[in-house]
């Protein structure tokens, strides 16, 4: 079994920002980038490009009719953040929430555009532990802008299918491809969960077959990526609700339907880590019992030796008085009567301790 060392519980707030304005943006990560990576991927019903543009380029791009998703990998330059919030009107508040890693998952509506930060999730199989990462969503007219703590995404299935020639993607609004974002992401945790659940099973099997102290160590560790699950995943459900129930004009009436069923999925992720915490406390209690049940069964076999041995113990602390009359010393066959005698109490004591089933 491998066993994780101790993690502490992530920070709630950010560091270093104490009184800050509001709005001041600092990264408050540590997956620094010098800068953001950008691809933007411009979609009609009938053609598709894709390219990778410098910030300068991105700021003097011309906006059209064109339905345009743009992608951000790296928030750590404030820089690049600040000018492409600018460029496409996006407050400087929420500005500051892209680039706070402690931010909790929210959703906001302004007149123009629908901002939405939350965690995407990621199970490293090495350290058995879960990784977060602040994922933002910018929804305008036309428009989708996500940024990324990190290099890399889940996302290569939504571009492979924007090239392709299904046109379903295409031919529907922008908030659709914003709707499959957030499904993708979603879809995510199920494989985190699923993860998570062999790795259960897998520290349970050990705890029966041969609990150590490693066990409670890695039963501890799950308690914490468990509140760490719950704690990204609850306020989610809040956001989706949002969605679902906004009069926006960004969010059109048949995308509604689609955000139910990952509001669904996110329902159901959560009665999942429900289920998984129960599970993670009753194996605490399982290795105490297993403990409890080694220790039984080796002291029931301390038990079983020392009854062998008392009344062999007896007989020759008897025989081991320095009493000038005894008569048994003078008998010439003594030693092999004795000798006799504790075999044959050996052999009483085999047969009585079978047929009480003890061994």
């Amino acid at each position: 079994m491998k066993n994780k060392s101790i993690k502490k519980i992530r920070r709630i707030s950010p560091p270093g920002k104490k009184g800050m304005a509001p709005g001041t943006q600092i990264y408050t990560g540590t997956n620094i980038m010098e800068s953001s990576i950008i691809e933007i991927i411009t979609y009609t019903d009938e053609s598709v490009t894709s390219i990778k543009p410098s910030l300068q380029e991105l700021v003097d791009l011309k906006l059209t009719d064109e339905k345009m998703w743009i992608n951000i990998n790296g928030i750590s330059n404030e820089k690049y953040i600040r000018a492409i919030c600018d460029k496409f009107g996006v407050h400087y508040l929420y500005q500051e929430d892209i680039m706070n890693v402690f931010q909790r998952p929210k959703v906001e509506d302004e007149s123009n555009y629908i901002f939405i930060t939350f965690k995407s999730l990621e199970w490293r199989e090495e350290t058995k532990c879960i990784e977060e990462e602040q994922f933002s969503f910018v929804l305008l007219e036309n428009i989708v802008i996500t940024f990324q703590e990190k290099e890399g995404d889940n996302f290569e299935s939504m571009r492979e299918k924007l090239h392709s020639k299904n046109l379903i993607i295409r031919d529907r609004s922008i908030d659709y491809i914003f709707y499959r974002l957030m499904d993708i992401t979603v879809d995510n945790y199920f494989e985190i969960l699923e993860k998570l659940g062999n790795y259960l099973e897998e520290i349970e099997e050990g705890i029966i077959s041969f609990p150590s102290p490693d066990d409670l160590l890695n039963i501890q560790n799950n308690k914490k990526d468990i509140m760490q699950l719950r704690k990204n995943i609850y306020p989610l459900r809040d956001v989706l609700n949002r969605l679902i129930n906004t009069e926006h004009h960004l969010i059109k009436e048949p995308t509604k339907k689609y955000f139910k069923d990952v509001l669904d999925h996110t329902i159901q992720v959560l009665e999942t880590v429900e289920t998984f915490r129960e599970i993670n406390v009753s194996l605490k209690d399982v290795y105490l019992n297993t403990l409890s049940h080694e220790m039984n069964r080796i002291m029931k076999v301390l038990t079983i030796i020392s009854t062998f041995f008392i009344p062999l113990t007896f007989i020759v602390g008897v025989y081991g008085m320095n009493f000038r009359y005894m008569p048994e010393l003078e008998w010439p066959n003594g030693y092999y009567y004795i000798w006799v005698i504790m075999i044959l109490i050996v052999i009483f004591l085999t047969l009585w301790f079978k047929n009480k089933k003890w061994f």
